[in-house]
C-alpha cells in the first residue's frame, strides 16, 4: 500500500535551490534513508513529507489512513514536567486521542446527552482501534529497555542521552504508519543505538531516516534516496548496495562526460578558427558551444585527501598521573595514569554519563582533577573539536570567520593552502565563501567549526563526538583527513564505523567507574565480546548434562506443590471470572466513565498476573504428571 506520493516537489530556501522538480513514493513497511551533503535539504524534506513545511512547485499525496509519527532533531519540552507527562502530552494522534476521551468521560460524567454520549462512544471504539488502553504500560515498559527506571524525574534534570530517549520512546508509543527519524542516533550510546537498530528492523512500520550512521543504514535500510545537485536519486537495497549501486551510476556519468569533453574540445577548435555565423544554423551551433561549456563551468569541489604539516611533538606528548573525578560523592574517573605517545589513536566508549567528556576536559585541563596531575609536553598543542559548536558571530561571512583564525597551512609536500582553499577542500563551494553564518544550516555550522580548528594546526586532535550533525560525505571526508593525520588522535563516538576507520585503540568506560583498554578498532572489540560470550554459553552447556540428571532425579511433586497447584487453579478461575465481568462492564451501553480509567488499569493488571500464574501452574502440572 502506498503511504506517500511525491510528483515534481520543489522547495527553495532563502533564494536557494534545495531541490528541484523530485518525484517519488514511500510504500508500507519500507525502511529508507535520506542522505545528502549538509544543507541540501534532508530535514526540509521530512518536514515537508509530514506536512510541517510548504512546497514551492509539485504536489504530495498522503493515504489518508496513514498515521505518522516524527522524531525531529531537537525536541522541545518544558523542563518542569516529568518524563511521563511529557510523554503524554505530545501532540500525535494517539495522545491526542486519549486526551480527548478523558475530557469527554469528564464530560459524560457531568451532564448526560445523546450527543455527548455518542461522542464519547466514537472516542471509546478509537481507543480500542489504536490501542490506547496499554499506552502507559508501553511507555514504562521501553524507558526499562532503554535504561530509564524513574519516569519522574524532571525534563530540565536530564542530560542530552536521556533527552534523546525519552524522545524515541514517544515517537515509538506515538505509533502510525510511517515513522520519520531526524538523526535518531545523536547523543545516543552505540548499546542504545545497536537497540533502535534491532528495534526498528522487526517493526512493520515504515521508516524514513534521515542519519551519518552507515552501519545502522546497513543494517536496516531496504532503500536509499539521495539528494545530489538539487536532483533526488533512489538505490534499492542497504547502503553497501547503494555504494555499487552509485559507482556504477558515475561510472556511466563519467562515460558520458568524456565524450561531452571530446565534443567540446572538436566546437572550441571551430570557434578558435573564428567562423561567421552566416546561417541559423551556424547560430545555432555557436549557442550550443556557449551552453556546454556553462555546465562545464559548474562548480566541482575537490577531495579532502591532503595532510597538513604537524608542529613537532616533544618525547613527552602527555603524562596522566593518577588523575581523578567525583561528582555529588560519585566517582566518574578513578585514579587513572597514562603515558601518551606519539601517532597514538585513541577511541574512547561507553554508555551516556560514564565520564568520557570529562575525561577530556582532564586531559586538557578545561576542568581540575580532584587528585593526581596532567603534565602536558611544551610543544605538545591540542585541538579540541567539542559537541558544542563555538558561538558564531551571525553577520560574519564564512570566508572572513577562517580568515580570523589563519592565513595559510603548510602540508607534508611543503605547499600552503589559504583559508578559501581549504573550504574547498571542506565541500564549501565558492558561491558559499560569502554566505552570512546566520544562513548555515546546524551540519555547515559544525564542519566550518571543524577547519577552523585545523587552520589552527594542533598536533594532539581531540574530537568528542565529531559526527553529530555531519553528512556521509563530510565524515568520508573527515576520516580521509585523519587516515593521514600524523599527531595524536583521541575520538569520543557514537559512530561504529568512524571509529573502525580511524583509531586502533580504544579506552573502554564501563559506566562504573572503571576504564579498561583494548588493543583494535570497535569492530574487534564487538568480535572479542561475541567471542567471550560464546566461550561462557559452551561452559554452561557444557555443565549442564548432569545438573539435569540430578534434577529429574529430585523433581517430583510433593505435598507442598500440590497444594500450591490446587491453590493456583482456585486463584485462576476467579481471575478469569474478574476478567470476565471487566470485559462485561467495557462492553455496556452506557460505562461508569469515572470508573473506566481504573477499570482497564486493572484489566491490564490482570492479564500480567494471569500470564505469570499460568507459567507457574504449567510447571507444577508436569511435575504432577512425572
Amino acid at each position: 500500500m502506498n503511504l506517500i506520493s511525491v510528483d515534481s516537489v520543489s522547495r527553495i530556501r532563502s533564494g536557494r535551490t534545495l531541490f528541484n522538480n523530485i518525484s517519488f513514493g514511500i510504500d508500507e513497511g519500507e525502511k529508507l534513508a535520506l542522505i545528502g551533503i549538509n544543507g541540501c535539504g534532508k530535514s526540509t524534506l521530512l518536514r515537508i513529507l509530514a506536512g510541517e513545511e510548504e512546497i514551492d512547485g509539485g504536489t504530495i499525496s498522503r493515504n489518508r489512513e496513514c498515521r505518522i509519527a516524527y522524531l525531529h532533531q531537537h525536541d522541545d519540552f518544558n523542563r518542569e514536567d516529568t518524563i511521563l507527562e511529557h510523554i503524554l502530552n505530545r501532540d500525535s494522534p494517539l495522545m491526542k486521542t486519549v486526551r480527548d476521551y478523558e475530557k469527554a468521560a469528564d464530560r459524560l460524567a457531568k451532564e448526560e446527552s445523546r450527543e455527548i454520549h455518542d461522542h464519547y462512544d466514537k472516542l471509546l471504539a478509537e481507543m480500542d482501534r489504536l490501542g490506547c488502553w496499554e499506552l502507559e504500560s508501553r511507555i514504562n515498559s521501553l524507558l526499562t529497555e532503554l535504561g530509564i527506571e524513574n519516569r519522574h524525574l524532571k525534563m530540565g534534570t536530564l542530560s542530552g542521552g536521556m533527552l534523546k530517549k525519552v524522545a524515541i520512546v514517544h515517537a515509538l508509543v506515538a505509533g502510525g504508519d510511517l515513522l520519520f527519524l531526524d538523526e535518531p542516533t545523536n547523543h545516543l550510546d552505540i548499546d542504545t543505538i545497536i537497540w533502535l537498530q534491532d528495534y526498528l528492523k522487526k517493526s512493520s512500520m515504515a521508516v524514513v531516516l534521515v542519519t551519518h550512521d552507515r552501519y545502522f543504514l546497513d543494517e536496516l535500510c531496504t532503500g536509499i534516496l539521495e539528494i545530489d545537485n538539487e536532483t533526488l536519486y533512489r538505490y534499492e537495497g542497504n547502503y553497501t548496495r547503494y555504494l555499487q549501486s552509485k559507482a556504477q551510476r558515475e561510472a556511466v556519468e563519467r562515460r558520458e562526460q568524456e565524450r561531452i569533453n571530446t565534443i567540446l574540445r572538436r566546437e572550441m577548435e571551430w570557434l578558435k578558427r573564428g567562423p561567421r555565423a552566416r546561417t541559423g544554423k551556424d547560430r545555432g551551433r555557436k549557442n550550443r558551444v556557449y551552453d556546454m561549456m556553462d555546465r562545464q563551468t559548474s562548480e566541482e569541489i575537490e577531495s579532502a585527501e591532503f595532510s597538513v604539516s604537524q608542529r613537532r611533538l616533544g618525547k613527552r606528548v602527555v603524562d596522566l598521573i593518577n588523575i581523578s573525578k567525583s561528582f555529588d560523592g560519585r566517582e566518574v574517573i578513578p585514579s587513572f595514569s597514562y603515558k601518551f605517545r606519539k601517532g597514538e589513536r585513541i577511541g574512547i566508549v561507553g554508555p551516556n554519563g560514564s565520564g568520557k567528556s570529562t575525561f577530556l576536559n582532564l586531559l586538557t585541563e578545561r576542568l581540575p582533577g580532584d587528585s593526581g596531575s596532567v603534565n602536558k609536553g611544551v610543544n605538545t598543542h591540542f585541538g579540541y573539536f567539542d559537541q558544542l559548536t563555538a558561538r558564531m558571530p551571525d553577520e560574519m561571512k564564512v570566508l572572513e570567520y577562517l580568515k580570523d583564525q589563519a592565513d595559510l597551512i603548510k602540508t607534508d609536500e611543503g605547499s600552503s593552502y589559504t583559508p578559501a582553499q581549504l573550504l574547498e577542500r571542506f565541500l564549501f563551494p565558492k558561491s558559499l565563501h560569502f554566505t552570512a553564518l546566520s544562513d548555515l544550516s546546524g551540519g555547515e555550522k559544525r564542519r566550518l567549526y571543524l577547519i577552523s580548528i585545523i587552520l589552527q594546526n594542533p598536533n594532539f586532535l581531540i574530537l568528542d563526538e565529531p559526527t553529530n550533525d555531519f553528512d556521509i560525505q563530510t565524515l568520508s571526508l573527515i576520516e580521509d583527513f585523519l587516515m593521514e593525520y600524523s599527531g595524536c588522535l583521541m575520538v569520543v563516538s557514537h559512530d561504529r564505523y568512524f571509529l573502525d576507520r580511524v583509531t586502533d585503540f580504544l579506552f573502554i568506560f564501563d559506566g562504573t567507574g572503571h576504564i579498561r583498554g583494548f588493543a583494535g578498532n570497535y569492530s574487534e572489540y564487538r568480535q572479542f565480546l561475541d567471542e567471550e560470550k560464546r566461550e561462557e554459553k559452551k561452559k554452561v552447556q557444557q555443565e549442564k548434562p548432569s545438573t539435569r540428571v540430578r534434577t529429574e532425579k529430585k523433581k517430583k511433586a510433593g505435598y507442598k506443590e500440590i497444594e500450591e497447584f490446587k491453590q493456583i487453579e482456585k486463584e485462576i478461575e476467579s481471575m478469569e471470572e474478574e476478567k470476565s465481568e471487566l470485559e462485561d462492564f467495557f462492553a455496556s451501553a452506557a460505562p461508569d466513565p469515572d470508573k473506566m480509567a481504573g477499570a482497564h488499569r486493572r484489566y491490564s493488571e490482570l492479564e500480567r498476573e494471569l500470564e505469570t500464574k499460568m507459567e507457574r501452574w504449567e510447571e507444577l502440572a508436569e511435575l504432577m504428571d512425572s
